[in-house]
C-alpha cells in the first residue's frame, strides 16, 4: 500500500505567488484521485507556527484542493512530518511501504520529508509538478532531486 502525503497546501501559502500554481493544482488533485480510487492512504499535513496559526484562514487547506472530511489531518511543528508526529506509526500500522511527497515549499517541509521517509526506510517518491515555491530563483530550487 501506498500514501500520498500533502504538506501545507494552506490559505497562508498559496495566496503568494507560486511558481506553476495552477500546475501543481492540477497535479495534486490528479494524485488524489488517484489515490481514491486505489484505496491508498492520503495525509493532509498542516505546519503550526505564527504564520500559520491553528482554526485560522490562513491555516485551513486551500480550497482548491480536493480535500474531504474524512481525510486524515496530521499537524507538524518541524519541516521533517516524522519529527514528534504519530506519522511513522500510523504508516507502518497501515502497513504502508510507499509514500508519495507532494506539497510546499520544494526546497523545504517537502524536502525534509522527503529525507526522513527515506531515512526511516520507506519507499520515498517526490510527485512530479506536486511541489513548489515562491522564491525569484523557483525553477531552480523545484528541481533539487
Amino acid at each position: 500500500m501506498k500514501a500520498l502525503l500533502l504538506i501545507d497546501i494552506r490559505n497562508g501559502l498559496t495566496k503568494r505567488k507560486l511558481h506553476n500554481f495552477p500546475m501543481f493544482v492540477q497535479a495534486i488533485n490528479h494524485s488524489i484521485n488517484t489515490f481514491r480510487e486505489a484505496k491508498d492512504l492520503i495525509i493532509f499535513v498542516q505546519h503550526n507556527n505564527k504564520q500559520l496559526k491553528e482554526l485560522t484562514k490562513d491555516w485551513e487547506i486551500d480550497k482548491k484542493i480536493d480535500k474531504r472530511d474524512n481525510d486524515l489531518t496530521i499537524q507538524k511543528f518541524h519541516g521533517n512530518v516524522f519529527l514528534e508526529t504519530d506519522l511513522e506509526s500510523i504508516l507502518r500500522e497501515k502497513n504502508i511501504i510507499e509514500i508519495v511527497v507532494c506539497g510546499l515549499v520544494s526546497h523545504g517541509c517537502v524536502k525534509a520529508t522527503c529525507l526522513g521517509g527515506l531515512k526511516l526506510g520507506f519507499q520515498t517518491a517526490l510527485l512530479r509538478n506536486g511541489h513548489t515555491n515562491w522564491d525569484k530563483n523557483a525553477e531552480n530550487k523545484d528541481k533539487f532531486c
